[in-house]
């Protein structure tokens, strides 16, 4: 279940990180005005913590805290995506914005509500196993729709990937209606605001900074190629596709590679090998001048990208407290989002300034920069990483 949720999160990014710029780009979009949307469309997933707290406190329709938030966020952004379909981009891309947006906000809401119910049934020392699965079903959605969708640009044009969407994202329905949850919680699993007050010890908020920057680093590069391909190369949308195709191969080796890793060396110095990996691509990608260079590489940075994908959302579920389970890891998750957002604003709009090679370049270094955070987090919370109990999460300060 968790890997088909995930597969549909694959599909819509298909879209967002490889074809929404040159989307808009093809309709005569400036690059400003979709660092703007590329930002705002983050703006859902920095409030995930509205949607967490929500979850955790009230049950729906007798299903419990989990599933019905679930089903809502599936059928909400099918039905966004469908309407996107009608709504032509150069003519109205305020409406076909705002959809977009709407489309985000559900999307947010059926992400918050699984990660949650991962945290509620999953044991410790299965996290970076289960977010393996999960990494893996979005990249197979990258893989898959990548391909895909750029077959169906160059034949049908990019208007019509909306409603591929709209249907694909009905197809995890069958998995989630057979969840039952419990009908009463255990205490390690009941809201308790007092839960809350972990999250202001100094680890926590550093730990946060940390997730900031390192989005922020990560999402400016993986953000910015297509959109290289596009304005600077003249790529096609099949080429474009075979890029993410390529991608999402390497994703699914780095996410299956991270949970070794954690399994071998721990959490910190997969989180380690993550960093570097990304400063790695930065790199790379400055130094590339062709379609054919990069096609070459694709799967090279895929297994950076299933690393990143894995690695930190492996750490916060390892100090994530129960009683707030949707609460807290969407709070941890949403100083992801702000870095995603920073990084995709940022990018975009230093492209037009400053020159693509540059802006890999920077980012390649700050990804190096934020090691030393890193290192200080790690130092704080390896006890609590390093302990494997069912218990472990429960009562984390």
């Amino acid at each position: 279940m968790f890997a088909a949720l995930y597969f549909v999160q694959g599909v819509i990014q298909a879209y967002q990180l490889n074809f929404f710029k040159p989307h808009m780009d093809s309709e005569g979009i400036d690059a400003d005005r979709l660092a703007i949307v590329a930002s705002l469309a983050l703006l859902p997933f920095v409030i995930k913590w509205i949607y967490g707290l929500i979850s955790d406190k009230y049950p729906l329709f007798g299903r419990g805290h989990r599933v019905p938030y679930m089903m809502i966020g599936l059928v909400s952004t099918a039905i966004a995506f469908f309407v996107a379909f009608f709504i032509d981009p150069s003519e109205s891309f305020g409406v076909l914005a705002a959809m977009v947006l709407t489309a985000t906000f559900f999307m947010a809401l059926f992400d918050t509500a699984a990660d949650a119910l991962a945290v509620d049934v999953v044991v410790p020392e299965d996290h970076s196993r289960v977010q393996a699965w999960m990494t893996s079903g979005r990249a197979a959605g990258l893989v898959i729709l990548s391909l895909v969708f750029g077959l169906i640009a160059d034949t049908i044009g990019y208007q019509a990937i909306f409603l591929v969407i709209a249907a694909l994202l009905l197809l995890p329905l069958w998995y989630v209606t057979r969840v039952q949850e419990p009908v009463e919680r255990t205490p390690a699993h009941t809201f308790d605001r007092r839960a809350f007050r972990v999250m202001t010890q100094p680890r926590y908020l550093v730990f946060g900074l940390f997730l900031v920057l390192a989005w922020t680093c990560f999402q400016g590069i993986d953000g910015l190629v297509t959109f290289y391909m596009s304005n600077e190369l003249d790529s096609s949308g099949g080429t474009i596709g075979l890029y993410g195709t390529l991608k999402g191969l390497g994703m699914v080796v780095g996410a299956v590679g991270l949970s070794a890793l954690v399994q071998r060396f721990g959490r910190a110095r997969a989180a380690l090998v993550t960093l570097v990996s990304v400063a790695g691509g930065g790199f790379m990608f400055s130094a590339l001048e062709s379609e054919t260079s990069i096609l070459i590489v694709a799967a090279i940075w895929g297994v950076a990208v299933g690393l990143q994908w894995t690695t930190y959302v492996t750490l916060s579920m390892g100090i994530t407290d129960t009683r707030i389970a949707g609460s807290m890891f969407a709070i941890l998750q949403t100083m992801s989002n702000i870095g995603i957002g920073a990084g995709e604003g940022v990018a975009t709009a230093l492209s037009d300034n400053i020159g693509f090679s540059s802006v890999f370049r920077m980012l390649g270094i700050g990804s190096l920069l934020v090691v030393p955070l890193l290192l200080w987090v790690s130092r704080r919370f390896r006890a609590l990483w390093e302990r494997t109990d069912t218990d472990a999460v429960v009562g984390a300060g």
